[in-house]
């Protein structure tokens, strides 16, 4: 079937099925509802609308199945996949809503309050009908389609993009439940705390107390588990694809990444009470005693950060490569020391900022004194943050051997360096632009500069350079021994490259070598002129003593092209105990499945690459340049990652004091 078609299929039935859902909900709640009934323009609409939608959302959904009946790509495809779980996910996204007003109307009901919502002339009894109908109408086609689901995984296996998509729809709805469920123990803490200690409650908590927060639980802790066991049933699956995810890997990084920066931003708030009340700072937000806030935040958060780091751990223990083992913990303790450091460089510049600042003052007014609070709090929380992974870190890099040239080579912890570093040349760019700035003003007759502005400067671009210069002495080290290491490598790792007479590929192979890796012991070998015994056994006996074999898979037959190769190569090659790095070359009469038309320079840059790859003790892995495709994928990931990451914090902290 053609994706055109396909694509045309799928959206009218989405489009058409929307309509009739929302119209026929409208129509039921204007018809049972009676302070909500519409005008007979609204209600023809509405008519009109189911008239119309339902009849051609059947005609093209029986289109669609017929073609998935008969056709097993079409039920597998990856377009089939994304309408039936997109659907299922713009149903369940409104009942979730319904269903969390229908329980909480149903609380404050039964406490003797009105319902909230927008239409205060609704009784209790009408607001309950009102969101029983999107519910209702909503759940049953939520239920058709996932019996659909049902039927196609039954006989269809969902692998590569279906997979993933159903994957997103689960993690999704994960994230949702665990947002909400974290939201409740949050604020339910809170009033816990403020009703114990006869604290003030603001905000949301005042005008509806508890009843939200159970109602938010009630909701979230089934939807959580609902969605989190059925990710974790297919994790434990035994499916390799599932558990080679990175869409996972993503979900758990970003809830500890959500979870450490909440922890920190509480803990500074608890310490910056402390300080404030020590510098004698009475409006401050915790220097009243009142810390329920940030436990509040604390407490649900150090549980939700060791839970997910211990399923991270369990993910980690059953991944059977001892490289991808390694690399997922390595960035588990990269994320975290990152998170620290940045906080320790925010707190020591702002508390410089505060010293240079007090110099236009005569002391400390109570401004400064409250931002030292800050910025000290700040410091405090991040320091340990960022030390006890890095020395961790800086252990292993130090280790000699295997383990040790795997932590210096891994992207992660060049990735670490390298943004850090970009973080402090900008801050000294910064810095030195505007001190140059300052000083041609002062030339130009203009007024001379605050000298706490100037200061200031002076200070960030000394944090900047010390930044900067330690973590390049980091990555000169790891450079350094790296660099021997892989000399050493080279001299014990004796390359041979059998050349059957393709000059061009041969020439490019050889100059390609020569210019990155010089110490490399490299042989060139041209099979097509060695007919003579004497050097057919120099030739095997250089073939025996390789590390590495370079060769095109045309070696390894005996009669190709009417011409024999040298005798006994083909026994040595394969006999051979070295690595052989078979290039893939087009002959005629033979195709390669799965494997892209190159140009012969791209082939070239394949196989100088897996030979360091191969010396470097890693897996043989291709790059490849980026589609648009990819690009694309990428953008929307890390949109979809921000949105996963900011939406909880800016939920959790605007709540803080509002």
């Amino acid at each position: 079937m053609f994706t055109p078609r396909r694509l045309y299929i799928y959206l009218v039935s989405a489009i058409s099925l929307q309509a009739f859902a929302w119209a026929l909900i409208d129509l039921l709640r204007a018809m049972l509802i009676s302070p909500i009934s519409t005008d007979a323009i609204s209600l023809a609409w509405h008519i009109a609308v189911i008239i119309v939608s339902l009849p051609v959302f059947l005609v093209h959904w029986l289109w669609g199945q017929r073609l998935a009946k008969h056709e097993l790509e079409e039920r597998e495809a990856s377009l089939r996949v994304l309408y039936l779980y997109g659907m299922q996910a713009s149903f369940l996204g409104p009942i979730i809503a319904s269903t969390f007003w229908l329980i909480n109307t149903l609380f404050l009901w039964i406490a003797g309050r009105p319902p909230l919502m927008r239409y205060p002339e609704l009784s209790s009894g009408e607001a309950l009908l009102f969101f029983i109908v999107p519910i209702l109408v909503l759940g049953l086609l939520w239920f058709y389609h996932q019996r659909i689901i049902q039927q196609d995984a039954k006989a269809v296996k969902y692998t590569g993009g279906s997979a993933t998509i159903r994957r997103l729809y689960a993690l999704a709805f994960s994230a949702v439940g665990l947002t909400m469920t974290t939201m409740g123990f949050i604020y339910l803490l809170r009033w816990l705390m403020m009703e114990i200690g006869g604290g003030y409650i603001s905000g949301e908590l005042r005008s509806i107390g508890y009843l939200s927060e159970l109602t938010r639980l009630l909701v979230g802790i089934p939807l959580w588990l609902a969605f989190w066991l059925w990710v974790q049933r297919l994790f434990y699956g035994g499916d390799d694809e599932e558990r080679r995810s990175a869409l996972r890997k993503i979900y758990l990084y970003a809830v500890i990444f959500v979870a450490v920066i909440s922890t920190v931003a509480s803990i500074t708030f608890i310490l910056e009470g402390l300080f404030s009340s020590a510098l004698g700072v009475t409006n401050s937000s915790t220097s009243n005693g009142d810390v329920g806030i940030p436990i509040s935040i604390i407490i649900p958060m150090l549980v939700l950060w060791l839970y997910h780091q211990r399923v991270l751990k369990a993910d980690i223990e059953l991944t059977e490569e001892v490289e991808r083992q390694a690399g997922l913990r390595r960035l588990y303790y990269y994320l975290i020391a990152a998170i620290g450091l940045s906080a320790f460089l925010v707190g020591t510049s702002g508390i410089l900022s505060v010293l240079i600042r007090s110099l236009d003052y005569i002391g400390f007014n109570i401004d400064l004194r409250q931002e030292l609070s800050w910025y000290a709090s700040v410091l405090i929380a991040g320091l340990p943050l960022w030390l006890i992974p890095w020395r961790q870190a800086q252990v292993r890099a130090r280790v000699g051997g295997p383990e040790g040239a795997s932590e210096r080579r891994s992207t992660v912890r060049t990735v670490y360096l390298y943004f850090f570093l970009f973080i402090a040349a900008i801050t000294l760019l910064s810095s030195v632009v505007y001190i140059v700035f300052s000083i041609v003003s002062l030339l130009l007759g203009e007024l001379p500069p605050i000298i706490s502005d100037l200061a200031q400067a002076v200070a960030f671009m000394i944090i900047a350079l010390l930044v900067w210069f330690y973590h390049w002495t980091v990555l000169s080290e790891d450079r350094k021994k790296l660099k021997s290491e892989v000399k050493v490598e080279l001299e014990q790792t004796p390359v041979v490259y059998i050349n059957d007479g393709r000059e061009r590929y041969n020439q490019m192979l050889v100059k390609e070598i020569s210019q990155q890796k010089k110490d490399i012991s490299f042989i060139s070998i041209d099979i097509s002129e060695v007919h003579d015994p004497e050097k057919s056994k120099d030739l095997i006996s250089r073939i025996n003593e390789a590390s590495i074999i370079i060769c095109s898979w045309e070696v390894l037959i005996a009669d190709h092209n009417e011409r024999e190769a040298a005798p006994g190569v083909t026994t040595a090659v394969i006999n051979s105990p070295a690595v052989k790095l078979l290039v893939p070359t087009r002959s005629k009469g033979w195709e390669w499945a799965g494997v892209d038309e190159w140009k012969t320079s791209f082939f070239v840059r394949q196989t100088v690459n897996s030979v360091k790859q191969i010396i470097e003790n890693r897996g043989v892995k291709p790059v490849r340049p980026l589609g648009t495709g990819a690009i694309i994928g990428i953008v929307f990931g890390v949109i979809f990652l921000l949105l996963l990451i900011g939406i909880p914090i800016v939920g959790i902290f605007s709540s803080m004091f509002f």
